[in-house]
């Protein structure tokens, strides 16, 4: 009973701690299923199937569990002002989890799958795309463009553009590949967890599907390259049915690897890479585990002792003085120049943000508008700072129920433009959006802005446009 009443007391204190935390994952689990809530829902399940194979006991959380989680509320605490909480969320739970999980493992005080399907479960789908987005549009386009030549195509490449006999498709942001990537890491974390795997196996697990998911996604853009430029481009179904398959087909390299005999390779293999073998505890002589003396038992109480009293004061720290959101920062919208009067030669009038809009604006580094031009709505972002509160329009329509089509980029007088389609209900529209410079640059989707500013190959002040008619 006193084992379970600790362990009861640790878990709740740990939980309210990351109360903030709690909160933001409860508003994305409102959103489509992504990755990340994949990601959630094995480590639950995973972890109930710890307790189910410990016979539903465990022992006293030890020391180094109860200094893990006063380390990761620490840093979860120190670390709000600085980071978003899809980062420094991560260091919360994944310190936290050797509370949650019986004593006794065979993979360590902290099993790395788990650790793993934490920090995958944090980062929201628009920031992995904005850091991750561009490198894979590219990599995808090059060995797409690449591909199709060495089947006797006629292609040229520009940048995130492939011309199939002159007819040039847009590699657009969907097709980098970012929630695939997300789908084979998580597969690979939930089989490294089933066969045990300690921390560089489970490495060697990700890798694998890395790999295979971004051989996967060069399949794809080709194949709708294909499509595309001999004027059969399919639609958003078609899209994700090709993506499935895809994604189905990498998969294969690490959830059927025990099924087609390759398991004793694979174990072969990063053994002899990694040399990571289940540690033993010292025997006696007898092969009887050696009792600790009385000395030993002494400094181990006085351990825990401390081990525990950092952690309480650690959750009481996160509990009493929780950090409050950041604000829109004051000075850097002193900057602020002031709304156009004119958008694309017509007359355009301000009007109230809605509520979505409204929840942005509060920790944006910047200005927020809506405005309307004839029959067009007008979202104008100002910002002088890389930010990742910076969303693209189809991220923000597809959490609140609308269907998204990607359309081909538009060639206008100020630059090129995404575009794509949005429907709900009976309801259309369509929407383009574009990023511009102080110098006049021009990019055409928010990833492509935020990983040009990222380098330093585009500076500030930046304004956002969002165009819905």
């Amino acid at each position: 009973m006193r084992v379970c009443v600790e362990r009861a007391l640790a878990a709740l204190a740990w939980a309210g701690a990351l109360w903030p935390l709690w909160r933001w994952l409860g508003a994305r689990f409102a959103e489509p299923f992504d990755a990340g809530i994949a990601a959630w829902t094995a480590l639950v399940v995973l972890i109930v199937d710890e307790w189910r194979r410990a016979g539903w006991k465990a022992s006293t959380p030890s020391a180094g569990a109860y200094f893990a989680a006063a380390c990761g509320l620490a840093l979860f605490w120190a670390l709000r002002p600085l980071l978003p909480i899809t980062l420094c969320g991560a260091f919360g739970v994944v310190g936290g989890l050797p509370i949650l999980l019986p004593g006794a493992r065979d993979q360590g005080m902290l099993p790395a799958p788990l650790a793993a399907l934490a920090v995958a479960g944090m980062p929201s789908l628009f920031v992995a795309d904005m850091f991750l987005g561009v490198p894979l549009r590219l990599v995808s386009t090059v060995s797409a463009a690449t591909l199709l030549r060495f089947a006797g195509f006629d292609v040229a490449r520009n940048g995130m553009e492939i011309a199939v006999g002159g007819v040039p498709v847009w590699v657009d942001a969907p097709c980098a590949g970012v929630k695939m990537l997300g789908a084979g890491l998580v597969a690979a974390f939930v089989i490294a967890q089933i066969w045990r795997f300690r921390f560089w196996r489970t490495a060697l697990a990700a890798a694998i599907a890395v790999v295979a998911v971004c051989a996967a996604n060069v399949a794809r853009v080709a194949v709708l390259t294909l499509f595309a430029a001999y004027g059969r481009p399919l639609g958003s179904f078609a899209h994700e049915v090709v993506g499935c398959v895809a994604l189905a087909l990498a998969l294969l390299a690490v959830v059927y690897m025990p099924r087609c005999g390759f398991r004793s390779f694979w174990f072969r293999v990063s053994g002899f890479l990694f040399r990571n073998g289940r540690e033993r505890s010292p025997s006696a002589p007898n092969g009887r585990a050696r009792s600790p003396s009385a000395p030993q038992c002494r400094v181990n109480l006085i351990q825990r002792f401390i081990s525990i009293f950092v952690f309480a004061a650690a959750a009481l720290m996160c509990i009493a003085f929780p950090m409050p959101p950041r604000e829109a920062d004051e000075q850097v919208a002193r900057g602020f120049p002031g709304w156009p009067v004119q958008f694309e030669g017509e007359a355009i009038a301000e009007e109230p943000l809605s509520e979505l809009e409204k929840g942005f604006a509060k920790s944006f580094p910047g200005k927020i508008g809506r405005f309307r031009a004839g029959r067009r709505i007008v979202i104008l972002r100002w910002t002088t700072r890389l930010t990742h509160r910076v969303h693209g329009a189809a991220y923000c329509l597809e959490s609140t129920g609308w269907k998204i089509e990607p359309r081909p980029l538009e060639a206008r007088a100020d630059g090129v433009w995404s575009a794509f389609r949005a429907t709900q209900g009976g309801k259309m529209l369509h929407v383009r959006e574009q990023a511009r410079d102080v110098s006049g640059a021009t990019f055409a989707d928010v990833p492509a802005w935020f990983f040009s500013a990222l380098l330093g190959r585009s500076v500030g002040p930046w304004w956002i446009v969002t165009v819905a008619e």
